[in-house]
This record gives structure tokens, sequence and C-alpha cells, in this order.
């Protein structure tokens, strides 16, 4: 990795004798950790600070044997480096941090190493334990509040790690597995600093990159969607001002070499100056990529500012052609507002259409699969959006994920979901290019994000047989871990893992599990319309 990537805006610090290196590192690939913007910000926040210095760690394989982890930056060792950040969105990552640990020389189990590993992002915050025994530290929280108290605690402390770790109190959003499982509480910013958000962003410089200025536009959401991990996590839905945005773009785009911006949001158009946002950016010029968009949120006024920025694909995620189901997963479809969109999309000069299916809902029949075979080729038929270059499908698998309304279903059979995802490729096939994610990766995910400590077994087996799905299968049968148990659903009344923590949406989850039960009772009484 040393020596062998040609970047811009790459941080090289004079690093005086006192300085603490720290080690962000990000379990997967190095395409995907530079379009991640916590790893940007975590970059260079701690490169802002003058008794510290960052250096970047990625895999550089994703199966098999894992090289030495060296830093890009210096091609020193991880294991020289005292403190260890990782951000992780991806519970199947899990392995990888497992992995990176232990090509770098850093002894995966927390109890065994003297380096203090810090891990944080969504699936985290959901669930804590999962990870305990491999992370000293696992952050329920946001990078804002919780890095700055992590290195106050590391600098203050010198070498004594235990000290370190009795700094990061739970109230503070600190799950220290050490400790045993301690009721912990979500740590959130009040308003999205900019000292935190990186104008200048580490861009590789080949012909397959395009380099862009990465901005988080807003945080959190107001929809509430019944499956949606982020949408409860990050509450109180927080916007960045207007200002901030305009001054990411301006000094971003000279510093990053590209006029290319791509906003971040969960649901763009819920931020109060949106449409303020995205023409404000064309009149100085930026081309811009958006987030996938919510129907009820398009018109035509949108679109056409859309076509001007450069845009070229236009992104919605329906989920379900069902009414009644979108109802009870609570994300009403729209079929006539889509089929509008649709369009007026054609009209203004897109290129070509992404739609997001999930399948595997609960209470999902297959006369709801037919009804997005039919709906794809009902698009086909009225508009030029046909064949696989133009109309482009991604089906998703129903994830009961925690600290959501819908964590206490189960997942479907396994053959029950390879059928349906067969039935629409089979059904599709010249309509549209139709893109589905493993079933296995999902059962993954569900047990990763359900499980307790007794995953560090199965996590430690699966890492040293070379990650992948191979290797999971083979962790799973030499471990003898039940993988059917994490995929059931739950008993409402009993406890789970990941009650030990407390986030704004907690005492709202319950209500919102009990209103989609009742949709979708009535749902089985009713033929749906």
């Amino acid at each position: 990795m040393v020596n062998t990537l040609r970047e811009i805006n790459v941080v090289r610090k004079k690093v005086s004798g006192h300085a603490l290196g720290v080690a962000v590192a990000y379990p997967s690939i190095y395409d995907v950790a530079t379009k991640s913007l916590s790893f940007q910000m975590l970059y260079f926040y701690i490169n802002s600070l003058e008794d510290f210095y960052a250096e970047r760690f990625v895999v550089q394989r994703l199966r098999g044997g894992e090289p030495p982890a060296l830093s890009i930056e210096s091609g020193r060792l991880l294991r020289d480096f005292k403190l260890i950040l990782f951000s992780v969105h991806y519970e199947p990552d899990y392995v990888n941090i497992v992995r990176l640990l232990q090509s770098g020389g850093v002894h995966p189990l927390a109890r065994e190493r003297e380096q203090i590993v810090v891990v944080g992002g969504p699936p985290v915050i959901a669930n804590p334990v999962t990870i305990s025994e491999i992370a000293d530290v696992a952050v329920v929280g946001e990078i804002e509040k919780a890095v700055p108290a992590i290195l106050d605690a590391v600098a203050s402390q010198a070498d004594d790690k235990r000290s370190v770790l009795d700094c990061l109190p739970p109230e503070k959003g600190f799950y220290v597995g050490s400790r045993g499982d301690e009721r912990v509480i979500y740590n959130y910013v009040e308003n999205l600093p900019l000292d935190f958000h990186p104008v200048k962003q580490v861009q590789p410089l080949n012909d397959k990159w395009r380099r862009t200025t990465l901005i988080e536009v807003s945080r959190g959401c107001p929809r509430r969607c019944r499956f949606c991990l982020e949408g409860h996590i990050f509450l109180p839905k927080r916007d960045r001002p207007l200002s901030d945005i305009l001054y990411i773009a301006e000094e971003g785009c000279k510093h990053n070499l590209t006029e290319h911006v791509t906003l971040i949001a969960l649901s763009l158009f819920d931020h109060p100056q949106a449409d303020e946002v995205v023409a404000r950016l064309l009149e100085m010029g930026c081309e811009l990529s958006l987030p996938s968009l919510r129907l009820d949120a398009l018109n035509r006024e949108r679109l056409e500012l859309l076509s001007r920025s450069g845009q070229k694909t236009l992104t919605v995620a329906p989920e379900t052609p069902s009414a009644s189901l979108s109802s009870a997963i609570g994300k009403p479809f729209l079929r006539d507002k889509l089929l509008e969109v649709i369009k007026d999309a054609e009209a203004l000069g897109f290129s070509e259409i992404k739609l997001y299916f999930m399948v595997g809902l609960p209470g999902e029949r297959y006369d709801d699969i037919k009804g997005i075979t039919d709906l794809v080729k009902k698009i086909a038929a009225i508009s030029g959006f046909r064949g696989p270059r133009r109309l482009k499908l991604s089906l998703s698998i129903f994830v009961p994920k925690p600290q959501t309304p819908m964590q206490w279903f189960g997942m479907e059979e396994w053959k029950k979901l390879g059928a349906k995802i067969s039935s629409v490729m089979n059904e599709l096939k010249g309509v549209a290019e139709v893109k589905p994610y493993k079933p296995l990766w999902a059962y993954i995910q569900c047990v990763l994000g359900r499980a307790g400590r007794e995953a560090t077994k199965l996590l430690l087996r699966w890492a040293s047989s070379g990650g992948g799905l191979g290797g999971w299968r083979r962790a799973v049968r030499e471990t003898g871990f039940n993988v059917s148990t994490y995929i059931e659903p739950l008993n409402i009344d009993r406890e789970k893992t990941w009650d030990v923590v407390e986030i704004p949406a907690s005492r709202d989850l319950k209500r919102g599990y009990e209103l989609c039960l009742q949709l979708l009772e009535r749902r089985a009484e009713t033929e749906d319309i």
C-alpha cells in the first residue's frame, strides 16, 4: 500500500517527540474507506490538533490472507500505534476489524493487548455488545462528542490503559466491555459543527476515481420508517446551515480539484432550505450527486434542478409496491406519483432510473413480489427507461435491525428468499438490470446485529478462515454457532442484548412495532388494493 498511491490532500505533519500517533482504520478496502465521510472526518480532525497526528489503515483483501497492516502515510505497522480508531458501517465488516488487527501485529482480544482499540458507527450504536471483547471501547454516540473525549483521556493518562478506560463513562456514550454490561446513553451533538467537517478531503488520482467533495447536509430523518436503523439512532434530526454547506462546497472544490459535490442526507429534501442548497450550488457551477430520494419529496421543479445539476441517474426507493405493506413499514408507496416522476425524468433528459426494493418483509406474499415485476414492466412500457442500461433494480433483504420498531420480527427462511429473488430476476430478464443482495450476507447482518459477547469466538474463527462467505460457513460449522436462534422473531417482553443502549427513540419503539403488527393483521384480513 505504501508509496503506490497517488493522492492529494494527504496530511504529512512534522511530528514532535511528544505527539501521539493515532491509527485511523477502516475495515474495508481503500476505495470504500475513502468514500466514507466519517473516515475523512477522523483523519482531518485529529491531524488538525497540535499534539496528535493520524495515519490511515485499510484492508487490502476482503477474503483470504491479509498482508501486513501498514500505514498509508509512513508504512508503520499497526501495532506501533497506541490508539486505534475504527469507523464501521456494516456488521459483516466486524471480521475485517479482527483481520486488520491480526495482520498489524495487534492481539484481537481487548484483554490481551496494550493498545487501545475504539470502534464506532451505526451498528455499534445499535448494539455495542457484539464487538465488546474485541474493542476496548465501543462508542455509542457521534464523532464530534466522542473523539475529543477519547483523545483527552489518552493524552492525560499517559501509558495507563485502565485509567484511560475509566475516563470514558457510559453516561457519555462509552461502552467498555471490561466493565461488564452497563447501561450506556447515546451521546450526540446539538448541531453539526463546521470544525469537524473536512473541507480538504483525500482524493485518489487515478482514471477510475471521480473526485468529489462530500458534504453532510443533514443528520437523522423525521420520517421514522420502521425498518431504518439510521433513521432511529441519529435523532434528533439536525440540519447543517446553508452558509456552512456553501462554504464547504466552495473551498472543497478548490482543494479537491473538482466541481463535483456529493450531498449526504437520509432525506435530502427534508432540509428546510434544500431547494436553495441545490440552486445555490448550481449557481456556483457545481455538479451534484444526490442520495436516493423519497417520492413524496419530488416534483417537477426539483427534478429540473437535479437535471441542471448534471445528475443523469434518478434514484428512488419505493421498497415495496404494496400499499398496505408499505403502510405497515412506515414508508407509504405512491404508485401514481412514481409513474409521474418517471415520465418527468424522461422528459428532462435523465438517462437512467434506479429503483430500490426490499424482499422478505414481514407479511409479504408472492403477490407482492409479482407486484415488483409488474411495476417495473409498466415503467418500461410507458417510458424510454427499459433495458439493463437504462432501468436498474436493487433488491435488498429485510433485516430486523436493533433499535428499530421492526427489531422484534424474524427473517424469512433462506429458500423462500432465494425463490423470490430468482422470480424477480427471471421475470425482468432483458427488461432491467437486477442486482440482488445475497441472503447469506443478510443473515450475517442479522446475527451480528443481534449477538452478544458469544459472537467473539465466531468472529475470531471467521477471521482465521479468511473472511468471506466461505469463511463464515466454515466458522459456523467449526464453532457450532447456532445461527437459527438469531434470525427468529423475538418475544417483545424478553430482555434483548442491546437493551443496554438508551437512545432518544427507545421509548417509541414498542409503539411502532405494535402499530406495524396491527396494520399487518388488517392486511391479512382484507385483500390488498
